[in-house]
């Protein structure tokens, strides 16, 4: 992922997308999250919390941490056994476990903080379960080899990977209320209240960036592999292999490239 944050983006190179290979070191799973000023991110050693402010960083020991997500009450963690794990977000004490699924690469919660979403990329679907009990409630299919979730409103997107689409749901019952093509083996989605923005790779192991607002689609060609998405203040940061693109968000207009070594995850 990539988050507005100081020195917090892996930049380090990655194996081509859709590898089983990809892990917690530099791969697909989101291992970061950002949350009221701290940055929380799953280390070798266990989860790190970084404070915004004074950048001291604190280490809970855990075994095994590679995607996790934050919210107001709770922090959830998912390990290499297909486990999530609740966690006290301010004593960083164990709440308890829940059994995930196979390859958990992507975890959600939403905005009440009610429901935990999480997409398992080697089971090729999505579960939704009960956030304070971790009781299973909903498990949906979700492409081939699915890549990210996005939440907004009460709409959850799901990259489709080798599927060649992006699927949304609703996020009360993980209803699948929509499936669109897209143009390429999709690698990232970003889900905003007007306009859906997804990164597809192409054949020639390049990018494409569609900028998707209620049914005109926008299809704009970059360079290198497919990386991550990040919307602020109405701009838009694409990250591929080598570089980082900025986009006006509503027009699509093309702001400004800079060179980045290896690819943003």
């Amino acid at each position: 992922m990539l988050f507005l944050f100081p020195a917090v983006n892996r930049l380090n190179p990655v194996p081509p997308p859709f590898c089983s290979a990809y892990d917690a070191q530099g791969g697909r799973k989101r291992g970061v999250h950002i949350l009221e000023g701290k940055l929380y991110l799953c280390l070798r050693d266990g989860i790190a919390e970084v404070s915004a402010e004074s950048m001291r960083m604190s280490l809970t020991p855990f075994s095994g941490a590679e995607v996790l997500c934050a919210g107001r009450e709770f922090l959830f963690a998912s390990d290499d056994c297909g486990a999530i794990w609740r966690l006290d977000r301010r004593s960083m004490l164990e709440r308890g476990m829940s059994c995930g699924g196979p390859g958990i690469c992507d975890l959600c919660l939403s905005p009440d903080g009610m429901r935990l979403f999480a997409l398992l990329g080697e089971g090729d679907s999505v579960l939704l379960s009960d956030a304070h009990s971790g009781r299973p409630l909903v498990l949906n299919c979700c492409g081939c080899n699915p890549q990210n979730l996005s939440f907004c409103g009460e709409t959850l997107a799901a990259s489709g990977g080798e599927s060649s689409c992006v699927l949304l749901y609703s996020a009360d019952a993980l209803q699948c209320v929509a499936e669109i093509p897209m143009p390429g083996p999709v690698c990232c989605v970003l889900l905003c209240r007007h306009a859906l923005f997804a990164l597809c790779l192409t054949p020639e192991w390049n990018t494409l960036l569609v900028l998707r607002r209620r049914e005109k689609q926008n299809i704009i060609h970059l360079s290198g592999m497919p990386g991550c998405l990040c919307l602020h203040n109405n701009r838009l940061l694409a990250a591929t292999q080598g570089r980082l693109y900025t986009f006006c968000a509503d027009s699509g207009r093309l702001l400004g490239v800079c060179c980045a070594p290896g690819r943003a995850s």
